[in-house]
């Protein structure tokens, strides 16, 4: 792992093992460059990151990493999306790097149903994960052992999520990501055996469509958009915004 760019490091390597055991065809610009080369909002010759979009196959929607390079930060955004009418959780990762040590980070399934009416879902998608989650937030010295940094946001991901709540060191990231990693391997499993009773699509895809244009929302992280909107103007931003809400097929 680069020592300059350990957090790109990290969450391109959940890309490669995704492309390893998946078939997915990547949406690219000219000449085979990522799909949007994002530049800077004051200058338009500044290159400030990218965003890379993959169609996947059933039951598999899309796959995204948005990279957004200011001078403060190294934001890597991961996406896995299930197609919007199955029960296919979202993989969630972020590594945010500030400097040459420190990060803040997170990776989460985003469940597709709700724990009262659907427990039993709960225990087929999250229970193989419970153990590395607890492997993940027991050390009270690591900074994803305390309480989500925004409530708000929590409310749209599950109680498996893990996430770095103060600033944390590249060395935990190594250490944690071993569990992130086994929360990427489970649900690259699920892709080939999920198995619970299927609902009724329409209805899928219309919670589905709801749960993320409410996740995405900019009012619920007001300071993360307006950084990103600061950093790539609001037409780029609003465009990476609806390729993470949007559904390929």
């Amino acid at each position: 792992m680069d020592d300059g760019n350990f957090g790109f490091d990290f969450i391109n390597g959940l890309v490669s093992r995704c492309t390893a055991r998946l078939p997915f065809e990547e949406r690219t610009g000219p000449k085979g460059a990522p799909l949007m080369q994002l530049v800077g909002a004051e200058d338009a010759d500044q290159d400030v990151g990218f965003l890379r979009l993959w169609a996947g196959t059933d039951p598999v929607d899309r796959m995204v990493h948005v990279r957004l390079q200011g001078d403060a930060a190294d934001t890597q955004l991961f996406f896995l999306f299930g197609r919007a009418a199955t029960l296919m959780p979202h993989f969630h990762g972020q590594v945010v790097q500030f400097g040459a040590d420190a990060c803040v980070y997170n990776a989460d399934l985003l469940p597709r149903l709700d724990p009262v009416d659907h427990p039993d879902y709960y225990q087929v998608v999250f229970g193989p994960i419970t153990k590395a989650y607890w492997r993940a937030i027991n050390n009270p010295a690591r900074a994803c052992a305390s309480a989500p940094a925004n409530p708000a946001i929590a409310t749209y991901l599950s109680p498996w999520s893990i996430g770095a709540a103060r600033p944390a060191t590249r060395a935990e990231l190594t250490d944690v990501g071993e569990q992130i990693h086994a929360y990427l391997d489970h649900w690259l499993q699920l892709c080939e055996e999920l198995d619970y009773p299927r609902q009724d699509p329409a209805a899928m895809i219309e919670r589905d469509a709801r749960h993320l244009e409410g996740f995405f929302d900019e009012r619920l992280d007001p300071r993360a958009w307006k950084g990103v909107y600061r950093l790539i103007g609001t037409e780029q931003g609003r465009e990476v915004r609806r390729i993470l809400m949007d559904k390929l097929s």
